[in-house]
């Protein structure tokens, strides 16, 4: 999922499609549904993980303690390194802003103005990651609710109907002007419903031991694949694809896929390590490819040399060293960050399943 935000920010960056073409259709569909599907996966895995546990302090303890030192130190990173090069961000370096940033609290938001809000994130696309934290702190509530699975399937049916009003309303009659459009889309009501449709998925998949064979998934994948391609209408403005009914579509696709990957057992073969690895460091992939960007753009010699290649090589180069430095950057910080979050939370409490 972080990949395709990677590969849609790139494609914009270097100009590899014209606006109003199939494929920067395509591309902006892939990008901007890639946070909508990874919403989704986060609440299967979360739901798969630890939908049962008995909440209580120590176990509470343990969940935030982890969730924090997964989530935090890379973003710090981010904050630090835009700090210094002078990167304006939401409300700016201002200590409101600072105060919020570093407590995660700025994804706490259910309309445009106000004191908190995704956008006041200071790291680009850091507004998905003030959502997600959200979801970390109410998921122990959560869980709660939903031990009766017609409660998940409720709740789920409740926050559908609440993100109505922006999907159907607040996100099409938004104005452009000010980034209205993207204030209103980002906020909390709109993206919660993914997060327990993923609980959905969890429970759908506990309910068997039996998974798809390799040629079922493999054609069901390609049919949720040609069902994906734009097709109808063509649009220049991306927002018109991120609401209404192309919202629907393609929230319910992603539903479907992320379903399909989690009843498939992927075969331990060649292929295993390298995917694992990519989802592993997807985070650094995530937070650090505005920065690769930065630095093909910023830096006078390499601005130079690359103002004379063709866009899709530029496109090639800043995804090729985006992965390379999510590698780099997930073995020798975010690894050692998540081994110490593990050793600060059994100080204080009984182990829970291992995550990353």
């Amino acid at each position: 999922m972080a990949l395709s935000v990677a590969v849609y920010h790139f494609s914009v960056w270097a100009h590899l499609s014209d606006s109003g073409t199939r494929a920067n259709e395509l591309i902006a569909i892939l990008g901007n549904y890639g946070v909508e599907g990874f919403f989704i996966v986060s609440g299967f895995c979360f739901f798969h993980l630890y939908g049962e546990t008995k909440w209580d302090r120590r176990s509470l303890t343990d969940f935030h303690i982890k969730r924090f030192f997964r989530i935090a130190p890379l973003y710090y990173l981010a904050m630090l390194l835009n700090f210094v090069l002078q990167q304006h961000l939401g409300l700016g370096f201002t200590w409101p802003s600072i105060a919020q940033n570093l407590t995660f609290t700025f994804g706490l938001s259910y309309k445009v103005s106000g004191y908190f809000h995704p956008n006041h994130a200071l790291v680009v696309g850091g507004w998905s990651i003030g959502l997600e934290y959200a979801f970390y702190i109410f998921f122990p509530l959560l869980a709660l609710l939903t031990r009766r699975k017609v409660m998940l399937y409720l709740l789920t049916a409740a926050l559908i109907a609440l993100a109505w009003h922006w999907t159907f309303g607040a996100v099409q009659t938004a104005s452009n002007i000010g980034d209205q459009k993207f204030h209103t889309y980002v906020l909390l009501p709109n993206h919660a419903f993914l997060f327990l449709a993923g609980g959905i998925i969890a429970h759908l998949r506990s309910l068997t031991g039996r998974r798809l064979p390799l040629l079922l998934f493999l054609a069901g994948l390609a049919l949720l694949i040609f069902a994906a391609l734009p097709r109808p209408f063509t649009f220049y403005d991306h927002f018109d694809v991120m609401a209404g009914s192309p919202r629907v579509k393609y929230v319910s696709l992603c539903f479907l896929i992320v379903s399909l990957f989690a009843f498939f057992d992927v075969p331990r073969n060649a292929l295993r390590k390298p995917l694992v690895l990519l989802g592993d460091a997807s985070y650094s992939v995530y937070l650090l490819h505005p920065f690769v960007h930065l630095a093909l753009t910023k830096i006078a010699p390499v601005q130079t040399q690359l103002a004379h290649w063709p866009p899709l090589a530029t496109f090639t180069l800043g995804l090729a060293l985006t992965l390379a430095l999510a590698t780099v950057v997930y073995r020798f910080m975010e690894k050692p960050a998540i081994r110490l979050g593990r050793r600060v939370a059994g100080r204080f409490g009984k182990p829970l399943p291992v995550t990353t």
